[in-house]
């Protein structure tokens, strides 16, 4: 596993934020691996790479004196802790994989919106000290392909031209393939034979279906796992990127291909967190990937004491 590492753009300035004391304040360490047990479901979040985004640029619709209120979510430097990985889904014996993390940056080349990276390429050796054999795995389902989520999975994930995960299928979301740009090449391994799109609601494997939230990509879709004990669990992508957007589902983010559309999957998503027994997997919220929406319309991130039964 490669070692961990922050890498910066010389020059670039940052305004402190304070860290509050509070149960919330975990939000700006960056992500780490974890395991839990719901029902029937085994879910392990397995990172990639933290990112130390540059807030106003990742949210252009922002200022600075927006994030004042957001310090659980920042780093001491002030920068918005995000992470890329993966979600290993486990049931009676049969494994998913949803997305696949950044894969193989070198994290010394930040895009104009990020300063800096973490533990970058780190999701190969996480499944091997999960003693998961990517070969084995026989699907990756993707909310969207963008590069921080097909990471392992892309044509140049590994040496050989089959990517990191040789014999699994991918699953995308209907309209997702079509929204691509043909001259940047395919984003996953054989893509035109391994890649099967789905419609809204199709039962991707037991328990786990596709829902539909297209915006940020035209065919973004989210995946809502049943716990077989009455609970729900919604892996939404990047139809949001940080827990501050439950607050202001109007902030775009600026890599939103449909902006209106975007704002009006954040919100029917913010609806459907807000149920009883429903809970959100954000894979770029830092270290609070796991949690609900309270009742006062916040972000509550996953308690072990409160929240596993």
């Amino acid at each position: 596993m490669t070692t961990s590492r922050q890498t910066t753009i010389s020059g670039q300035s940052a305004t402190a934020h304070p860290r509050h004391d509070s149960a919330d304040a975990s939000g700006g360490r960056m992500p780490r691996l974890w395991t839990r047990t719901l029902g029937d479901l085994t879910l392990t979040y397995v990172p990639d790479a933290g990112v130390h985004m540059i807030p106003t640029r990742v949210y252009p619709a922002s200022a600075d004196e927006d994030w004042t209120d957001h310090g659980p979510h920042m780093t001491d430097a002030g920068h918005l802790a995000m992470g890329c990985g993966a979600l290993l889904v486990e049931r009676r014996g049969k494994r998913l994989l949803l997305d696949a993390g950044h894969g193989r940056i070198s994290g010394e080349d930040p895009e104009h919106f990020q300063h800096g990276f973490d533990h970058v390429q780190a999701l190969p050796g996480h499944l091997e000290r999960l003693g998961v054999d990517p070969r084995t795995l026989e699907t990756v389902a993707f909310t969207h392909l963008h590069d921080d989520h097909t990471g392992w999975a892309r044509p140049d994930a590994v040496d050989h031209p089959r990517s990191l995960f040789p014999h699994a299928r991918w699953i995308v979301g209907e309209g997702e393939l079509e929204g691509l740009n043909p001259a940047s090449g395919p984003r996953l391994a054989g893509q035109g034979t391994r890649t099967t799109a789905v419609a809204d609601g199709t039962e991707i494997a037991e328990g786990v279906r596709a829902w539909a939230l297209p915006g940020h990509t035209t065919g973004h879709t989210a995946y809502i796992l049943d716990t077989g004990d009455g609970r729900r669990i919604v892996a939404f992508g990047d139809a949001m990127h940080s827990p501050v957007q439950i607050q202001h589902p109007d902030w775009q983010v600026v890599l939103d291909h449909d902006r209106a559309r975007a704002e009006h999957s954040r919100r029917r998503l913010v609806q459907f967190l807000a149920q009883d027994d429903v809970y959100g997997f954000g894979v770029h919220f830092a270290d609070q990937q796991l949690g609900t929406v309270d009742s006062t319309g916040h972000w509550r991130p996953w308690d072990d004491e409160t929240d596993d039964r």
